[in-house]
């Protein structure tokens, strides 16, 4: 697919950079101009020479210019405004330009986005005053520069916030801290499958779509250090998001979010059962997503001649996969609701349980099931110089495992043994959780694939 770019060179580079490194599937053309009135020109030019499939808005300023010279038969977009950019510029306004933030002037900004990303930061009661312009009056954006600078010169305001370079810079050259917006690099990503959606819709592909539905999710083993579990739920978050688009790529296939926790891959087929299902793709999102017993996934696969009817047939299928509580996809094709499981090839439960309580104690699986040997041989009651001899390891290295053993709450001081030298050693009954307490030589994965 070929998509147009138009928009201001700052902006039109940051899309560069996200296309090279996230997007190399994805052929581009630039079109540059710092001036938002010549949009139209271009967007007409695009059309005209027929070279792009697809048109690409840096903003929604630009394609308010070009918007009557978009022809309705070219999909387009633009990259809309996103609560990560907005609080990266109010960071950028408190650390550079020391504003206090309890009184700002935005332009294309909207307030109640501001105000909500303000809020999400814990400052509250900020007054955030609007720029009344019009983009269709003449000379907009100079009125906009005496906006904001009228705002500062008269103390309304501690800081200016615009999405447009032509704003930012003379009123910066005049020592009035104004701070240029920037599109998030994840909202290039998804304005660019938005399209390829569009794209692939239009086409239809021989009459079949396919639409793979996921859902996940990251729940809390316990109500302690919550800072680090939110910390590990946005962490489970993007790296999961990264898996999916990467999925995606390799399928040629289009993606879009629905919230933070839902995906839709749109894609041909062919290339579900070819490239998806044939080559384990749904396997490795599985697993990815399920290696530990507090991250879930679940997923519904539909096929359908419209990507309306493959998207309710995929939803369909998402839904009975999390009510039957299996870990089991499905997959929906035809009008009479019958759901055709498939093979997950899920890794088994004591597996994840394992993997997640090592990273939990921070110690290696492979250090973990010495732990379990030990116990196992010589019982659950010992002193740490035992555990030391049984997992062959130093008496430093297994006190710092048992601290951390002791944080998890697996340790219980039953005694003290005296050799007749130095201090009473601590024995101490050690009890991993139950999901750990099997035999790793029935297990066929205890030693990974």
């Amino acid at each position: 697919m070929k998509i147009g770019v138009i928009g201001p060179s700052i902006t039109v580079n940051i899309i560069k950079n996200v296309a090279q490194r996230e997007l190399p599937d994805v052929q581009f053309v630039y079109h540059c101009s710092e001036f938002y009135e010549q949009a139209g020109e271009m967007a007409a030019a695009f059309q005209a020479q027929r070279e792009v499939d697809a048109i690409l808005f840096t903003g929604p300023t630009n394609f308010a210019y070009a918007r009557k010279r978009v022809s309705p038969t070219i999909p387009w977009s633009y990259l809309p405004h996103s609560r990560t950019a907005a609080l990266q510029a109010l960071l950028e306004a408190m650390a550079v330009h020391g504003s206090d933030l309890k009184a700002i002037s935005v332009d294309r900004y909207e307030p109640e986005l501001m105000r909500q990303v303000l809020e999400g930061a814990g400052i509250q009661g900020t007054k955030i005053i609007r720029a009344p312009c019009d983009f269709e009056e003449p000379g907009y954006e100079k009125k906009l520069q005496e906006f904001h600078r009228g705002c500062y010169l008269r103390g309304e305001v501690s800081a200016c916030f615009t999405s447009m370079e032509h704003i930012m810079e003379p009123l910066v050259a005049e020592g009035i801290p104004c701070v240029r917006i920037y599109p998030a690099e994840e909202i290039v990503q998804e304005q660019v499958y938005h399209l390829q959606i569009l794209d692939l819709s239009a086409r239809e592909n021989q009459g079949k779509l396919a639409v793979i539905a996921i859902h996940f999710d990251y729940t809390f083993d316990s109500e302690q250090d919550l800072f680090i579990r939110e910390w590990e739920k946005m962490q489970y978050q993007n790296k999961f998001r990264e898996q999916v688009y990467a999925a995606a790529q390799r399928m040629e296939a289009a993606v879009f979010g629905d919230g933070l926790d839902h995906f839709f891959i749109l894609t041909t087929r062919s290339m579900l059962m070819n490239a998806f299902l044939k080559n384990k793709e749904h396997w490795k999102l599985l697993r990815f997503g399920q290696r530990s017993p507090e991250f879930k996934v679940w997923m519904g696969i539909g096929i359908g001649s419209a990507m309306l009817v493959a998207k309710s047939r995929a939803t369909m299928a998402l839904n009975h996969a999390v009510k039957e509580h299996s870990g089991t996809s499905f997959l929906a094709e035809s009008e009479d609701r019958a759901l055709t499981p498939l093979d997950t090839g899920a890794v088994p439960a004591p597996d994840q349980a394992a993997a997640f309580f090592a990273r939990k104690i921070q110690v290696s699986t492979d250090t973990l099931d010495k732990i379990r040997r030990c116990l196992r041989s010589q019982g659950d009651t010992l002193t740490a110089d035992q555990l030391a001899r049984g997992m062959g390891i130093t008496i430093r290295s297994v006190n710092r495992i048992v601290s951390r053993l002791e944080e998890a709450g697996c340790v219980t001081v039953v005694g003290r043994h005296s050799t007749g030298k130095g201090r009473p050693a601590r024995v101490m009954k050690i009890a991993l959780p139950e999901s750990l307490r099997w035999d790793e030589m029935e297990n066929p994965f205890s030693r990974g694939e």
